[in-house]
């Protein structure tokens, strides 16, 4: 029998990536694909990914789905909000892919500007580790 699920693991070194990823597109968005896998009590992300041929604006990113490489190890987006809101808007939530949506804010300077969230936007605690960290927890 599997163990609860307790949130979701990545490593700080990913975390900073993705923050610094958001930092130098702004003010523009960013869209990426997580890529993890169940272990032990979390979702762990290994990597993210950049999709080919999105766009990006001041108040929105797409990618064109014919051209996402999805597998089952794509677990979720992340994606920023220029405008700082850490929340998902109505729109993030409507076009929801994935068994978990990350936002990454304005400053993006650390973990308080990131947050995850499920699919009615509650949100998802998520922790830093490595996957030795997840599999002992």
């Amino acid at each position: 029998m599997k163990k609860p699920l307790k949130g979701i693991m990545l490593s700080q070194d990913l975390l900073d990536q993705i923050l610094e990823y958001a930092k130098g597109m702004y003010p523009k968005e960013i869209m990426l694909l997580a890529r993890g896998d169940r272990i032990g009590s979390y979702l762990y992300i290994d990597e993210v990914l950049s999709p080919p041929l999105q766009h990006n604006g001041s108040d929105f990113a797409s990618i064109n789905i014919f051209y996402t490489p999805f597998t089952p190890s794509i677990i979720g987006t992340i994606h920023s909000h220029p405008s700082g809101a850490l929340m998902p808007s109505l729109q993030d939530l409507l076009s929801y892919m994935g068994r978990i949506m990350g936002i990454a804010a304005y400053p993006f300077e650390g973990k308080h500007d990131f947050a995850f969230f499920d699919r009615q936007g509650n949100v998802i605690p998520y922790y830093i580790g490595n996957k030795e960290t997840a599999k002992n927890s």
